[in-house]
């Protein structure tokens, strides 16, 4: 058998001979099915493990970040991807530091062809791609080289990107920098937020993730070595990212409302008369037509507020806010909103940011 050659910046071979070894490799497993160790911790890898245990190939175990809290979540259950692990009977291994000497040695205790590696929170570093006779893909929820990083769905749609989609690449041991093995475009409609487009990138996943294994077995991958002219970073998200500049154009605004679900969310302060001023969680929008009196409204001002309807200046028009939750309530119609606070045609909402 052929096993993988450290290679990189520092190492002694070069990205061909990397190539080269999964495709001599190759020869030797053609028509077999590969024991496959999974890497992942966030619910963008669920689709593909559930997928990958309903194919031929077998999942040996998954390798998941670990808890460090006794709190348990929201729901009040377990991580989903472990609740997906234990239903499908697949072992769980929680290292502290994958690529640390007890991590590895713990790997070593499986035997595996191939590391799939997908929202999992840590860069493998070159032993541990070495470890899998075939080293490793990771699928990416943006178009390589664009958005490398943690958040490339919430970036991608910040950033106002018709074209969002997927990539299948060769691990290395740097962000998300492999050779690009397969790619999924998908345009999602204005009114998906990330939580649903993140769903939707899922789901196409695995059955890209088994063409792409499919295509490893058989030699017939062209990786693609990423573009370095067009790279460009995903970093997660800040609380003050929801804060809502009115300034903004409409579609600006409703992307950055798209973006930032299901946290930051998207926010502002309404400046209260004669009262303290009160912070509101807005969304989702609707651009209304900017009607004659209220186009010399500054931008963040109230111009209707009454009934069911809470329209807002923008930089280029009229916004509707469907929603509203207050701070320290929760979540209601603008209609429900109005029956319960005093805010008026003319009011005014914060053009600073207040994180608190």
């Amino acid at each position: 058998m052929v096993r993988l050659m450290e290679w990189g910046p520092s190492g002694s071979h070069s990205i061909f001979s990397y190539i080269l070894q999964v495709f001599l490799f190759t020869l030797d497993t053609m028509e077999n099915k590969m024991n496959i160790l999974v890497m992942g911790t966030g619910g963008f890898v669920i689709p593909s493990l559930e997928a990958l245990v309903a194919s031929k190939h077998h999942v040996v175990a998954l390798v998941t970040m670990p808890v460090r809290s006794l709190r348990k979540d929201a729901k009040g259950g377990i991580p989903p991807v472990r609740a997906v692990a234990e239903r499908l009977g697949i072992p769980l291994l929680e290292p502290e530091n994958v690529n640390d000497s007890a991590g590895l040695a713990l790997l070593k205790q499986l035997d595996y062809d191939l590391i799939f590696i997908c929202d999992y929170g840590k860069i493998l570093s070159r032993e541990v791609i070495a470890s899998a006779r075939l080293g490793g893909v990771n699928l990416h929820g943006s178009l390589l080289p664009q958005y490398r990083g943690a958040a490339p769905i919430n970036r991608a749609i910040l950033d106002g990107r018709k074209e969002i989609g997927i990539s299948v690449i060769h691990i290395v041991p740097e962000v998300d920098a492999g050779p690009v093995v397969a790619t999924d475009s998908y345009y999602p409609t204005q009114r998906e937020t990330a939580v649903e487009i993140e769903n939707e990138l899922a789901r196409r996943g695995a059955p890209l993730l088994l063409k792409v294994l499919d295509d490893i077995e058989q030699g017939r991958t062209t990786p693609l070595l990423q573009d370095a002219s067009l790279v460009s970073k995903a970093p997660k998200l800040k609380k003050e990212e929801g804060f809502i500049d009115w300034a903004q154009t409409c579609d600006e605004i409703i992307n950055r409302y798209r973006a930032m679900q299901p946290w930051p969310k998207t926010f502002s302060v309404w400046l209260r008369p004669n009262q303290t001023p009160l912070r509101l969680i807005l969304g989702p929008f609707e651009k209304v037509p900017l009607a004659s009196p209220f186009e010399s409204a500054p931008a963040g001002a109230i111009v209707l507020a009454k009934d069911d309807v809470i329209l807002i200046r923008t930089g280029d028009g009229v916004l509707r806010v469907l929603d509203v939750q207050p701070a320290g309530k929760k979540l209601m119609t603008a209609e429900a909103f109005l029956r319960g606070y005093r805010m008026k045609t003319g009011d005014q909402f914060e053009k600073s940011i207040h994180v608190q």
